[in-house]
C-alpha cells in the first residue's frame, strides 16, 4: 500500500474515531434519560388510574346508596320479604341499576342469599359469597370480591368492586352493587392513562387494553383479593429515537469519511508528492542517470531532504565524471606501461639479432649467410607477435562506450549459448533464471561471454570439456556465471589475470580477459573469479538489476 493511501486512511480514521467513540457514550445518556422519563410517565400513568379507582369506588358508594334510598327499592324489598311482588324479580333489579353505571347489583338479605339480582338472575334463592362478603364491610366501604357472572360458556367467577348499603324502610334488605373488573374498565383506564392496563387474578390475566410498545416500564396497584392491576408504559418514542440517532449518526459518519478522505488526500499529497518524487529521482540515478534534479515545492524537513538530494546528485555527478577520467587516464596508464612491455619484449631479440648480423658483416666472416637465414625466420615471428600485440591493444583502445538498453539476462543468455550447443566433445549445463532484468549493451555482453567460453574450452585442453553457464539474481544484484572442470586458476595468480598483457596460454596477448572486466566496470559491474565446485575456474559476472519491466532481450 502506498504511503499516500496509507496517509489519507490514517486522517479518515483520526476524524471518524471520535464519532464511533462518542456514539455508545450518547447512547447510553439517551437510554438512561429515555428511562427516567419512561419510568415518570408510568409514576403519572398509575396515579391517574389509582386516582380514577378511587373516584370509581366513590361513585360505587354513591350509586348504591341512591339504590338503598329509591323508593322503588324500598317497595321492591318490602314486596319480596311478604313473599311477593308485581314484577319478575330480575326485571326489577335491572330497573334500579339503570342509569347508575352499575355492572354488578343484587338485593340480598343479611346472609347474603339472593333475592333479586341484575347481573345474574338465575342466580335468585342462593347465597352469593361475594356479595355476602360486600356485607361483612364497614359502611361506605368498597371492597374487591369474586361475583358470579354469566359468559358464553356459562356461570363463572369475576372479581368486581362492590359496596353494600341497607335498604331504608326494610327490615334487613340490603343493596349491593359495584363495578365488575372487566375489558370495559381496563379501556376506560387505558385510554385515561394513555397505558397499556391489565387486570389479573394471580397470574391469570383477566383482561387487557391500550398497549405498550417497545421499551416499557410497568406499576402494580393491589386491589386486594389476589386480583391487581398492572399499568404498563411503552418507549415506542425511545426506539424511533434511536434508530433516528443510528440514522443520524451513519449520516454524519459517513460525511465526515468522506470528507476526511478528501482532506487526507490532499494533504498527504502534499506530503507524499516530493517523496515520491525522490523515490523516482533515486531510481534514475541508481540507474544511471547523474543529471536527475527533483523539482518539487515541500516545506520543513522534507524540503530539506529534497534540496540535499539534488546537491548529492550534482556531488556524485562531478564525483563520478572525475572518477571515470581518473580511470580513463589510470586505464591509458595501464595500456602504455603493457604495450611498452610487450613491445620491449620481441624487440630485444630482434637487436641481438640484427647486431650479430651487422658485426659478421663487417668482419666479413664467412658465416654471415648462414646467420643471415637462421635469424630471418626468427625476426620474422618476433614482428608478427609485435603486430598481433598492437591490433590487440588497439581493440582495447577501440572499445566503444556501451549502449545499454533492457535485457533479460536469462532469455538472452539462452539465445547466446545456441551456438555452442552443436560444439563437439563439449558439455554444456545451462540453469538460467527468466526475469532477471539488467540494462546492458547486448554486444558487449556476449563478448564477455564469448571470452570466457573460450577460455573454459581452452583450459580444459586434453580432457573432458564440461561448462555450466548460471543466471540468477540477488538483492539489487544480477549474476552470470561460467564455471569449467579444468585445472582452475592458482590462488595467486588470480589477482593477476584480468591485467593486461598477462596470459597463461603460449602465444596470447592477455587481452580477453582484460576487455571483459573492461566491460563489466563500464556496466558500473564487476567480473571475479574464485575456485569451481569441480576445481576448475568459476568467473562471476555481477551487473545492476534494472528495474521491473516488459524485456528486450534480442539475439546476443
Amino acid at each position: 500500500m502506498r504511503l499516500r493511501t496509507r496517509l489519507a486512511l490514517a486522517f479518515a480514521a483520526l476524524a471518524v474515531l471520535p464519532l464511533l467513540l462518542s456514539a455508545p457514550l450518547v447512547a447510553r445518556t439517551l437510554a438512561t434519560a429515555f428511562d427516567r422519563e419512561l419510568e415518570r410517565r408510568a409514576d403519572a400513568s398509575a396515579a391517574l388510574v389509582a386516582a380514577e379507582l378511587d373516584a370509581r369506588r366513590t361513585r360505587i358508594v354513591q350509586a348504591v346508596a341512591a339504590v338503598a334510598r329509591d323508593p322503588a327499592a324500598e317497595e321492591l324489598a318490602r314486596s319480596l320479604e311478604q313473599g311477593g311482588t308485581s314484577l319478575p324479580a330480575p326485571d326489577a333489579a335491572r330497573g334500579l341499576a339503570a342509569g347508575r353505571d352499575l355492572s354488578v347489583l343484587g338485593l340480598v338479605d343479611r346472609s347474603g342469599r339472593v333475592r333479586s339480582s341484575a347481573h345474574l338472575p338465575a342466580r335468585t334463592g342462593d347465597v352469593d359469597p361475594g356479595l355476602a362478603a360486600a356485607l361483612g364491610a364497614p359502611p361506605e366501604t368498597v371492597v374487591t370480591a369474586e361475583v358470579e357472572v354469566r359468559a358464553p360458556e356459562g356461570p363463572r367467577s369475576w372479581p368486581a368492586l362492590l359496596a353494600a348499603r341497607e335498604v331504608e324502610e326494610s327490615r334487613g334488605s340490603f343493596v349491593v352493587g359495584g363495578v365488575l373488573l372487566d375489558d370495559t374498565l381496563a379501556r376506560d383506564l387505558a385510554r385515561l392513562a394513555g397505558a397499556e392496563v391489565e387486570v389479573r387474578r394471580g397470574p391469570e390475566v383477566l383482561a387487557l387494553a391500550g398497549s405498550a410498545a417497545g421499551r416499557s416500564a410497568t406499576r402494580e396497584i393491589p386491589l386486594g383479593g389476589g386480583t391487581a392491576l398492572l399499568v404498563r408504559v411503552g418507549g415506542a418514542a425511545y426506539a424511533e429515537a434511536e434508530r433516528a440517532l443510528a440514522g443520524a449518526l451513519a449520516a454524519v459518519v459517513g460525511a465526515a469519511l468522506l470528507l476526511a478522505v478528501a482532506v487526507g488526500l490532499l494533504l498527504a499529497r502534499r506530503i507524499t508528492g516530493p517523496l515520491e518524487a525522490l523515490t523516482r529521482a533515486s531510481r534514475a540515478v541508481a540507474a544511471g542517470d547523474l543529471q536527475t534534479r527533483v523539482i518539487a515545492r515541500a516545506p520543513g524537513e522534507v524540503g530539506l531532504l529534497v534540496s540535499a538530494f539534488n546537491r548529492m546528485t550534482s556531488e556524485l555527478g562531478r564525483t563520478t565524471q572525475a572518477l571515470v577520467e581518473a580511470e580513463r587516464v589510470a586505464a591509458w596508464e595501464e595500456v602504455a606501461r603493457g604495450l611498452a612491455h610487450e613491445l620491449k619484449n620481441p624487440l630485444t631479440p630482434l637487436q641481438m639479432s640484427l647486431e650479430t648480423l651487422a658485426a659478421a658483416e663487417s668482419a666479413s666472416d664467412p658465416r654471415f649467410r648462414a646467420l643471415f637465414q637462421e635469424s630471418v625466420p626468427a625476426m620474422r615471428e618476433e614482428v608478427e607477435r609485435l603486430k598481433r600485440t598492437v591490433d590487440a591493444f588497439a581493440r582495447f583502445a577501440r572499445l566503444p562506450r556501451p549502449l545499454a538498453a533492457p535485457l533479460d539476462l536469462g532469455t538472452w543468455a539462452e539465445q547466446a549459448l545456441q551456438l555452442y550447443a552443436a560444439s563437439p566433445g563439449l558439455t554444456l549445463e545451462a540453469s538460467l533464471a527468466k526475469g532477471v532484468r539488467v540494462l546492458a549493451d547486448r554486444d558487449q555482453l556476449a563478448q564477455v561471454l564469448h571470452n570466457l567460453l573460450r577460455n573454459a574450452e581452452e583450459a580444459m585442453q586434453g580432457g573432458p570439456a564440461w561448462v555450466s553457464v548460471r543466471v540468477s539474481g540477488d538483492a539489487g544484484r544480477a549474476l552470470l556465471e561460467v564455471e569449467d572442470a579444468g585445472p582452475g586458476i592458482p590462488e595467486e595468480e588470480r589477482g593477476l589475470v584480468f591485467e593486461l598483457s598477462h596470459s597463461r596460454r603460449p602465444g596470447g596477448t592477455g587481452m580477453g580477459l582484460a576487455i571483459a572486466r573492461r566491460i563489466a566496470t563500464e556496466h558500473r559491474g564487476t567480473l571475479e573469479v574464485e575456485q569451481g565446485s569441480r576445481g576448475g575456474a568459476l568467473f562471476r559476472l555481477a551487473l545492476p538489476r534494472a528495474p521491473e519491466g516488459p524485456g528486450e532481450p534480442g539475439p546476443p
